[in-house]
Formats: structure tokens, sequence, C-alpha cells
């Protein structure tokens, strides 16, 4: 007997690239995807039935506290849209694996009231150790936190009422869920590729002209955008200090100029910019390279010469640009947050520094790159 599961992502393969792999093994089972338009599809796997949504178009002025939900569920009629075609072709799917952040899953239920849906978590928001209270340099009034996480926790809140089975992939992710919900939520962890992301002694990253191997000093940083809830700001703050004690260290910044999780500056500046402003004159800018966004390879070479990689981040979803690091066995000089101590144990796999203390985060990798340069 046939059976087929439907994966929702706005760009696949994302967290589910080992279930859909698995799926496509099954010569008894039908692959359905549905991804979002703009993603284009050349990481679509072979041999999976697949559908595209559009970008949503939200109508209307609205409080900003409602901006996110309304976008939630202009996305979630788009991929309504998306599914409605695989029905026409006379699927109905045996189980749904979709991701919620984005609304995605909303409105499936409807569409398939027969199926069991598997919705992936990421983060719930409160006022206790969490991203937004965690940095006094942000913090906001406590009302207006709890504002934004009610707002926030909306999409989750009905995602998690609506499906059979939730997934996270840690144990600090599921400690963050609502407790009358954690009955049906059960750890998955995030798998990378451990093709890809290995050590390589004979690594070579080529980035701003030239090349650099593991006979060169490289301080590692990335995140997808360089915002403060990254610790954007700590990292530069660390740069003079290292500088001056490691002379000969290169350091390269991946990420966008952009903001992921953090509201934009009013001026429109960029936060790496703000910050390189206050350090410009303490640094040898010829050694800082912002390289931007990296493909994939790049990405895993940079690891792979890396002789420190620097990871921050606020009590928040753990980067998997720290596991792939961890996986090419780079050294890790990390924040002492929550989850981050879910992968990093200090001394024996990392090093781990308190967040706000950036003197200490450029001792710390400074020592690191004297350790590594000891012979033996």
């Amino acid at each position: 007997m046939r059976r087929s599961v439907l994966f929702v992502q706005p760009k696949l393969p994302g967290q589910f690239r080992r279930q859909i792999a698995t799926a496509l093994t099954d010569p008894k089972t039908d692959v359905l995807l549905i991804s979002n338009a703009s993603f284009g599809g050349s990481d679509v796997p072979k041999g999976a039935i697949h559908e595209f949504y559009g970008n949503p178009s939200p109508k209307g002025q609205l409080d900003p506290l409602c901006a996110e939900f309304n976008t939630a569920i202009a996305t979630a009629a788009e991929v309504e849209k998306a599914a409605l075609k695989l029905k026409l072709r006379g699927y109905t799917p045996d189980t749904i694996i979709a991701y919620y952040g984005y609304g995605e899953s909303l409105f499936l239920r409807g569409m398939f009231p027969n199926t069991r849906i598997v919705t992936f978590f990421e983060y719930f928001y409160g006022l206790k150790d969490g991203a937004m209270n965690f940095d006094p340099e942000f913090r906001q009034p406590e009302a207006e936190i709890l504002r934004r996480s009610k707002a926030r926790n909306s999409v989750a809140l009905l995602a998690l009422h609506d499906c059979d089975e939730g997934i996270v992939p840690t144990k600090w992710q599921l400690s963050r869920m609502p407790e009358e919900y954690r009955h049906k939520i059960k750890i998955v962890p995030d798998e990378i590729d451990q093709d890809l992301n290995k050590p390589n002694p004979n690594a070579i990253l080529r980035i701003a002209g030239r090349e650099f191997s593991r006979k060169d000093q490289i301080v590692s940083y990335c995140a997808r955008a360089l915002e403060p809830t990254r610790g954007i700001h700590i990292f530069m703050r660390s740069l003079p200090r290292l500088m001056k004690e490691a002379p000969e260290a290169h350091v390269v910044i991946v990420g966008k100029p952009s903001t992921a999780y953090d509201p934009p500056l009013p001026n429109g500046e960029a936060y790496i910019d703000k910050y390189l402003s206050e350090i410009k004159d303490k640094i040898d800018l010829k050694r800082l390279h912002r390289v931007g966004w990296l493909e994939r390879e790049d990405l895993t070479a940079l690891f792979q010469v890396s002789s420190c990689h620097v990871y921050l981040t606020t009590p928040f979803v753990a980067s998997w640009s720290l596991r792939e690091a961890l996986a090419c066995q780079t050294p890790i000089v990390a924040s002492n947050t929550a989850p981050v101590r879910e992968f990093v144990e200090h001394g024996k796999n990392g090093y781990l520094v308190d967040f706000f203390d950036y003197n200490r985060i450029a001792e710390t990798v400074s020592a690191t790159l004297h350790q590594r340069r000891q012979p033996g």
C-alpha cells in the first residue's frame, strides 16, 4: 500500500534533509514538497513531487505588534494554495512535516483533516531567561517585552494546538516551550552534513584576493545577520585587544549587514558599521575581512583553516554554524549561555566566556591562537 509524506519548509531541504532523503529511498512512499518560490528549486532533492508557494502580500496598516501575525496568515494562505494543487493531483499525505515560523502550517489541518501533522518548532519567547531581556544595552521595559512576546508567540501557540506532534532540536529549546504542550514534543537533533563538515588539514580559503591555510592565524565569526542577538557588538569591541595581542591574526567576519531578530537601528545604519566606527582607529583594518555571505564550500573551508572560531549568542537558538565548526574540529571560544552549553563543554571541545566580557573573549582567543602555534 502506497503512502505519502508532505514536507513544508520555506527553503528546502532545511532541517528536513535527512528525513526527506530517507523517505525518498522507500519505493512505496510518495515524497511531496512545498517551498517558497523566491528561493528557487536548485536544492530540491530529485524524485520528489514539488509545489511552490508565492511570497505573501499582507494588506492594510496594522499595529507593529500585529505585523508578524499578519504576514503569517498571508503565508499560510499561500501554502494552502500550493497544498490544494497537490490535493487536486490526487495526493492526500499520510504525514505532514512542516516548519511553523512564518505561518506555513496554520491552514494545513483544514486542507487535510485526517493527516498526521508533525511541526518543527524553534523558540518560544518569555519574560525570563530569554533573548529579549538578556542584554541591558538593548533591554526594553518589561511591559513592552510582554507585549512583543505575546504577539510573537501567537503563531507558535496555534501551531502547537493544531499539530499531532512537535519536534525541537535541543533540550534547551524544549525547556522554552509551554509546559502544557511538552508532552507531545520530542527532541530530534539537527543533523549537519558530516561528509562536508570535517577536518581537512589541506584546506584553502580564498577570500579578499588572497589565500589562507592552516599555516595562517585566522579568527572567524559567523552569523546570518550581524546583529546584537548574535553578539556582533561584543565581538567588535574585543578586536582592539585581540589584534594587539595577536599581531599576525586575520579576522574574517561572515554574515549580512542586516537584521534577522533585532530591530533595525533608527537611522538605518548597519549594526556592524556602527560598532566598527567605534574601533576603526584602534585596529589594523588590513587584517579585518568582511566577506558577506559565503557559499557553502567556502564557509566549510573557513572553519577548516580557522585557528579559532568565536561564537556568541544571547539565550536564543544555537546556529548551525556552531555545530559545523565543531564538526570541523575548529577551536571554539563561545558565550557561556544556555543554548551553547548544550554543545560546548568548557575545556573539552571549546572555551566558554561571559557573553558581555569582550576583554576576556580577546584574552581567550589570543591564548587559543598561542596554544595552537605550540609544537607537539
